[in-house]
């Protein structure tokens, strides 16, 4: 009993071996004829072998009765070379597969060379041919068919030159009947050989199309995903520089002017939390008496109207001067737009203090020409009627010394004025 299960799974591991072997196992992207070709073949052994036991035990036992010796021999020994070759891995699938047709081949031969039966003969080379057809191209197909016709002529010439002491051959047929059932053979042969090939040969064009396009689509499949990472790529980079931007940046939707999307900065610069801008309006960070410019200003496309200065509203109630530059883009697949604002409320009020002590500057240099310059004019004319009056040396020494101050003040009063005017130009 232990025996029996050691040849068991002696067997089995070898089938297993077998059917695993490169070639027959089927693999990844492997699905051509070839490979479905091993797979029959691989297939045919591994149930030929054992079911040829059940052919192969009547035949021996009734072959024995009649005294074939000989042929029973040669049955075990060809059965057994069968295995061999079959489960040899030193050899190549495809040199196993003709030794094997050629045994085949050769056994057939001595069939009906022995047994004096052309249907023996054609039980294995009718079968011979339809496997060379499965198996191999078109040319070695047809060579069997070939080889077929040359075993059948073969015999004839046999039959009529009768060179070889074959009593039974030549007992159970005549050259004639050997001919018109060769004849009629070889016909069928070739017939069914056609039409296996071009079933094959339709098969492979087929499975050829059918790996092109799966490689298409692998390839197509490849693309969208390289394409698929990019976008992934580019909407984090986008988010990177939309959220992160230090400059409050806003989208809305350029038809019900709601809120789309907002970054961290409009949040913080607004007081708005994002629930809240997502639920406002454009109009709602506006003065009611902006909101006709702000729908002007959104029926202008960005290209036409890049750029406006306004106001806008903070959560808090305080208004803020800013710059806004806006762009139209496609968000989510729906037509938005695209604002960038820039506080400029420190700015506004810087030119506003600027322009604060312009006006102040303009006043003392209006000051300086007109309201002090008058008076000044009246001591300059007093001083120089007094200078030519004086009489005594110490006096017009000291009016002359009044005269030069008098002088040098308005020299200072009318450098007052230039340096007024250099800087205030436009305003006199």
């Amino acid at each position: 009993m232990r025996i029996l299960n050691s040849v068991k799974a002696l067997f089995r591991n070898m089938y297993r071996s077998f059917l695993n072997e490169p070639g027959i196992h089927k693999t990844t992207g492997e699905q051509g004829l070839v490979y479905w070709q091993n797979k029959l073949f691989a297939t045919a052994i591994f149930y030929a072998l054992p079911v040829s036991l059940f052919a192969l035990i009547p035949s021996i036992i009734l072959q024995l009765e009649e005294g074939h010796t000989n042929i029973v021999i040669f049955n075990i020994v060809a059965l057994a070379v069968v295995g061999l070759i079959a489960f040899n891995k030193r050899l190549s699938l495809h040199l196993r597969k003709i030794l094997i047709a050629a045994l085949i081949a050769l056994f057939a031969i001595i069939m009906m060379a022995f047994m004096g039966s052309f249907t023996m003969g054609c039980i294995y080379l009718f079968p011979l041919s339809i496997f060379a057809a499965l198996q191999f191209s078109n040319r070695v197909a047809y060579f069997f068919v070939g080889l077929n016709f040359l075993i059948c002529g073969a015999f004839a010439l046999i039959f009529w030159l009768k060179p070889f002491n074959l009593p039974e051959l030549f007992k159970n047929l005549s050259l004639n009947h050997w001919i018109i059932y060769s004849v009629n053979f070889i016909f069928m042969d070739l017939v069914v050989v056609m039409l296996i090939r071009m079933l094959l040969n339709g098969l492979d064009r087929t499975m050829l199309k059918e790996a092109f396009l799966h490689r298409e689509l692998q390839k197509e499949l490849q693309e969208k995903n390289v394409r698929n990472e990019l976008l992934k790529e580019s909407e984090a980079h986008y988010r990177t520089l939309f959220f992160q931007s230090p400059l409050p940046k806003l989208i809305f939707d350029v038809a019900t002017l709601r809120f789309l999307q907002v970054n961290y900065a409009a949040i913080s610069s607004y007081g708005y939390t994002e629930d809240e801008f997502l639920n406002m309006k454009l109009s709602d960070i506006h003065h009611a008496g902006q909101i006709p410019d702000l729908m002007r200003a959104v029926e202008k496309s960005a290209a036409e109207h890049a750029s406006y200065k306004t106001q806008h509203s903070r959560k808090d109630g305080q208004m803020i001067h800013v710059e806004v530059r806006r762009s139209d883009i496609l968000f989510h697949g729906e037509r938005a737009r695209l604002v960038i604002v820039t506080d400029i409320t420190e700015q506004i009020n810087h030119t506003r203090a600027i322009e604060l002590k312009n006006e102040k500057l303009e006043e003392i240099a209006y000051m300086q020409s007109h309201v002090v310059r008058v008076p000044l004019a009246n001591i300059i004319g007093i001083t120089d009627l007094i200078t030519q009056q004086t009489k005594t040396g110490e006096e017009r020494e000291l009016y002359d010394h009044l005269d030069r101050s008098v002088k040098q003040l308005d020299k200072v009063v009318n450098q007052i004025v230039r340096h007024v005017e250099e800087v205030l130009p436009d305003q006199k």
